[in-house]
């Protein structure tokens, strides 16, 4: 006999009225799971309510939206150990792109139903957990300023049109790269932080990172002129950018980036802003349904 469960969705308001996942929460219950569905309407809420569920004692919180809701509700599990589940309702859906995770909404209910939930790393910037990738520089910018309309019109597309625009009156950024044994400082364009692979809706600025590895996959590219850059993006894109002039690649337990400006930084589609960013790998402190870990397809 199936084991029934008691699932706790929780919704990005803008994504309440949709009717392919309200169908799947009918479904869910019809086969005889218990299924409370909170919604969110304010930043943080995601993160409260994830909290309230875990210690209530739900068998799997069930993330609903974008990578901004996946976000909030994986630092609201900071320090329990009730499974993630995710429905990816947003605009990029990184990581469900990685693990194989489906965007239907049914399919992705599949994955959380029929799949044992595994032990992942995570990362934090500052103390803020993040699950997936963390940008400063152009990309994390072009993430912060795209509007809500471009991103509903063109999809990820819409971040590399803001960051076209941004590069033509682009300013030299500066920031210093440490860990142990090694430093870096530099003018910069971008740099990326990886628990995971990709980032801006697919592409893959970490392509070496690992979900198991405790390590913190970083990727500096170097201020150059924007030809340069334009085509080294592609080569980015596919993960092909290793090696390349102006790219500074390396594997690491713990970076600390420093800047005499505020740097403005995305974790997982979420933007902050932070003169001093001290990242750390968080070994094995995640339990999630995923279809696969990324590089196993």
């Amino acid at each position: 006999m199936a084991v029934r469960k008691h699932l706790t969705f929780i919704v990005h308001g803008a994504r309440a009225d949709r009717q392919d996942l309200r169908q799947t929460v009918s479904w869910v219950r019809e086969r005889g799971h218990a299924v409370d569905v909170r919604i969110t309407w304010n930043a943080g809420d995601a993160e409260a309510l994830a909290a309230d569920a875990a210690d209530q004692g739900t068998d799997v919180v069930v993330a609903c939206g974008g990578d901004g809701t996946l976000n909030e509700v994986v630092n609201g599990l900071d320090g329990r150990n009730t499974p993630l589940g995710v429905i990816p309702l947003g605009t990029a859906n990184d990581f469900a792109r990685q693990t194989g995770i489906p965007e239907e909404a049914d399919h992705a209910m599949d994955v959380i139903l029929r799949r044992k939930p595994v032990c992942i790393d995570t990362a934090s910037m500052n103390g803020r957990r993040f699950l997936n990738v963390s940008t400063g520089g152009v990309g994390a910018e072009a993430t912060q300023q795209t509007p809500a309309d471009a991103k509903a019109t063109f999809g990820p597309l819409a971040y590399a049109i803001t960051a076209v625009r941004m590069l033509a009156g682009n300013q030299n950024r500066h920031a210093t790269f440490q860990s142990a044994g090694y430093e870096l400082d530099v003018d910069f364009l971008a740099f990326a932080v990886g628990s995971g692979r990709e980032t801006g809706g697919g592409t893959m600025m970490t392509p070496d990172a690992s979900v198991t590895d405790g390590l913190l996959d970083v990727c500096v590219i170097e201020a150059m002129s924007r030809r340069d850059f334009a085509m080294l993006s592609l080569s980015v894109k596919r993960g092909e950018h290793r090696g390349l002039p102006g790219v500074h690649y390396v594997q690491l337990p713990w970076l600390k980036v420093t800047s005499t400006e505020p740097l403005t930084v995305n974790l997982d589609g979420e933007g902050v802003e932070s003169q001093t960013c001290d990242y750390r790998a968080r070994r094995g402190d995640l339990l999630v349904h995923v279809h696969h870990l990324p590089g196993e397809e």
